[in-house]
């Protein structure tokens, strides 16, 4: 019976098949948490349970900006997604960290996009000292990182990779947008133009990562929750443009990077304002 059993694990763990459970309980300290919307009950698997997936794979390339290119053991979060299912009404995951950052990605996201998720930096993991740390010296990217190859993040400053991800990543949850963002949606932000809708979409993408949302969604490392800069929109435009467009010339040490679509501005000579 134990044979049989630790087969069964041992084959969902390497990907040859649907995985019927995830570990109960964390296997190591570090172990990453799936809960929410999948088709499987919520648990845990180790750094070495990652690796053992078909998907994962070695990139040779740079993780952050200054930190030269290195050996990359990923696995792609699509492949995790994939692998797991989104149960009914599942159409994103949000990265959840242990430093009140949060990450939210889409599914359509995700498939564009294709993040990935660090397991291995030079085939070692966060205890060996050698990951770096996220804007140089801000802080570790352990015990997880999921970050966007190349330079396609839409931010168009250092940190090259934006706030795609959440560093201190410990879990991934499945979540139904309507439900998990609510509060974005309920008057008045349930009758928006196109264009606005454009905006909350955004805003969730890549500004909830840190800027706490109403009903108190969202990331909470900013300051500046939705509600002072919802006030700045409404009462003092010029200043939240000026401070979106390039907030480094109004908060010299901040790691917050323009935004492209603020920058490079949209069709018919439009910003994303």
């Amino acid at each position: 019976m134990r044979i049989i059993l630790g087969t069964a694990l041992l084959l969902s763990l390497m990907g040859c098949g649907k995985p019927s459970l995830l570990r109960e309980h964390p296997p190591t300290e570090d172990s990453l948490y799936f809960s929410g919307a999948w088709t499987v009950e919520g648990g845990y698997l180790s750094r070495s349970d990652l690796a053992a997936l078909e998907s994962f794979h070695t990139l040779e390339t740079q993780i952050v900006p200054g930190a030269g290119v290195a050996s990359l053991g990923v696995v792609p979060l699509r492949a995790l997604v994939e692998w797991l299912g989104f149960a009914d009404g599942g159409d994103g995951v949000v990265l959840e960290c242990t430093d009140r950052w949060e990450s939210f990605m889409e599914w359509s996201y995700i498939l564009e996009h294709d993040p990935q998720l660090l397991i291995y930096y030079n085939g070692e993991d966060p205890s060996s000292g050698n990951w770096p740390m996220f804007g140089g010296d801000i802080e570790p990217l352990a015990p997880f990182y999921v970050f966007i190859e190349g330079d396609m993040s839409g931010y168009v400053d250092a940190p090259k990779y934006g706030m795609i991800s959440a560093t201190q990543m410990s879990g991934i949850r499945a979540v139904n947008t309507f439900e998990r963002y609510e509060p974005y949606f309920e008057p008045p932000m349930d009758t928006l133009s196109p264009l606005a809708q454009e905006g909350r979409a955004l805003f969730l993408q890549r500004c909830s990562t840190c800027h706490r949302g109403p009903g108190s969604v969202g990331g909470n490392v900013s300051e500046r929750p939705f509600i002072i800069l919802q006030t700045h929109a409404m009462h003092n435009p010029e200043y939240l443009k000026s401070v979106v467009k390039d907030p480094k010339v109004v908060f010299p040490g901040t790691i917050m990077p323009r935004l492209q679509a603020a920058v490079s501005g949209r069709s018919e000579g439009r910003g994303a304002w």
